[in-house]
This record gives C-alpha cells, structure tokens and sequence, in this order.
C-alpha cells in the first residue's frame, strides 16, 4: 500500500491510495485509517458481497465498498459522479458519498464510503406497507426517469438502450447452465425466443437497471421505503428494466400499482418489455446464485418465474 496524496474537494474528502484484490476486515481497517485518519481506531466488520463489492460497515454508521474487479471499480466511479448530483432529484434517499479514494495509474482501485441508510432490504422484510411502498416507488421512478439523460452521459453513465436481443441470447445461453427451475424449461425456451418484445424506440432515460427487492430498503418501524442502494449498474435505456424489477418482486398487479403514480409518459407495450425483462433477469439471478453460492439471488429468480408464469 502506497499513500499519493490527499485533499478535500468540493465538501467531500477525496484520497488516493494503492491496493488489488479482495480484503478482509484487518486490511481494509488498515487501508481506511491510512486514507481517512478520522477512521483510524474505528471497528471494521466485513459486511456482505455481491458480483462487484465487497462492503464493511465501520463503526455504527459508516459502509465502504471496495470493488472486487477493474469493471467494478468502473461501476464505483460512474456511481459517485451520478448519485452527488442525482440525489438532489429523487424523494427517497440515495447513498450519498461523502469519502472517495480515487485509483491511479491504473495500479489502484477506488472505494468509497457513505453514512448507513436505515432500513433492511425488501427481500428481507416481515413487513412492507406495500400501498405506501407502491407510491413512494411510482413517485421516484417517474423522478429518475425524467432526470437529464446529458447530465447522466456527463457523469459516464453508458448507453445501453435496445438490448432485447441480446438480453434474450444471453438468457437462452444462461438456461442452459441452471438446475431447479420453477417452470417447465421448454416453456420457457419458447416464450424467449417467440415473444421478443418491439424494440424501444421512445427517447431513452436514467434507469437504476438493477431494481431487485435487495437494493430497496423498508424502514422496519414504518414499512416503508427508506433507501435505494446499489446504483453501479445505472444505465440510458428503457425504463422498462426497472419495471422489471419491480415485476419480479410483486408480480403485475403489483407493477400496475406503482404505474398508478406513476407521472411520466409510457408506451403502451410497457408491462410486456417488463415481463420479459424479469424472466431475463431471473435467469441470471438463479445463474449467478448457483455458481456463487448465494441463496438469496436463487430464490429471488425463482420467484420472478412464479409472478412472471401465473397466468
């Protein structure tokens, strides 16, 4: 580990500092208290993965996310550009970042970190306030939707629009690796490959792109949502891959009572593109919950199947 330099910016602390790989809770303690001395002394805990981080909460407020790989470490920088002038547009809190470690010559990886958002993640829930939770969640993706597509460009933001097919290829290949599917699988190799939605052709918006239960905190007093997290994947695009999330969650009804507060304009094959979204997005959900191990990310395919097939 090399310390470069330091320097606050703008309100936030900015640092530069080396590091590869995966750590444990005694190396990233060392990491912080080198880049941030206000952490030094702090308990650090490993708290969670996923595909791209690696998160330790420090202290009783703090996370820090150190990505696992150089398109994660990608994924962090856009996220942190986009959420300092993003979250001054939304109504439900977002992560905001208040420490960033930059990379350098590209021998380092950046990290950040920001304080907690209450809440646990909606997958995990005992109780969800679900009409209050389907307006809170109508208002802000309309709020995020509309948001400047120039201004996500300018925070590195990648276009991804019309990727249907792709989407389809990939999951037809992805099938073929799973084990324990909750549908029959020639049903679904047929409903892949003969309902391939229209192409999006309205004009592209902000989307979260990865709006599972996991990313959106429930407040355990209210039951409500207290949070959004995980933004790495944000992307322009159809605002039907966030229906989809939303989809595999609660299923139609439940996607049609979030489009009822739901103020911007939609195309009318909307729930169809977010359908096949979620069976898309199942599928890799089930993938990568098997080959990593993750129990959570199976189940949570599982049940998109289940909404995405009841009728």
């Amino acid at each position: 580990m090399q310390r470069l330099r330091g320097s606050p910016l703008g309100g936030k602390e900015r640092t530069i500092i080396k590091y590869r790989g995966t750590l444990t809770a005694e190396r990233a303690q060392t990491i912080l208290s080198t880049s941030f001395p206000r952490f030094r002394g702090r308990h650090v805990a490993f708290l969670g993965e996923g595909w791209d981080f690696q998160v330790f909460k420090v202290g009783a407020d703090w996370l820090f996310r150190f990505p696992k790989r150089e398109e994660s470490a990608a994924r962090l920088t856009k996220e942190y550009r986009l959420l300092s002038d993003l979250k001054a547009w939304l109504s439900l809190p977002v992560p905001n970042y208040q420490y960033y470690c930059e990379s350098h010559e590209g021998s380092s990886w950046p990290f950040a970190g920001y304080k907690k958002l209450p809440g646990t993640p909606a997958d995990l829930a005992e109780t969800v306030d679900w009409p209050s939770v389907a307006r809170q969640l109508g208002r802000f993706l309309a709020e995020l939707h509309a948001y400047p597509v120039d201004r996500a460009e300018e925070a590195g933001i990648p276009d991804e629009r019309n990727r249907l097919a792709q989407w389809r290829d990939e999951s037809l290949t992805e099938l073929d690796g799973i084990a324990g599917l909750p549908v029959d699988r020639r049903d679904l190799s047929s409903y892949l490959e003969s309902n391939l939605p229209e192409r999006f052709d309205d004009s592209p918006r902000l989307v979260h792109n990865d709006l599972w239960a996991e990313h959106i905190l429930i407040d355990p007093h209210t039951h409500r949502v207290s949070g959004i997290i995980d933004w790495g994947d944000a992307a322009i695009g159809d605002p039907a891959v966030d229906l989809a999330g939303v989809y595999a969650w609660h299923g139609e009804q439940g996607l049609r009572d979030v489009l009822t507060h739901y103020t911007g304009i939609l195309d009318p094959d909307i729930i169809g593109r977010a359908r096949y979204l979620a069976t898309c997005l199942a599928i890799r959900n089930i993938k990568l919950g098997q080959d990593l191990g993750h129990a959570p990310w199976t189940s949570a395919g599982q049940k998109a199947f289940r909404w995405a097939f009841s009728t």
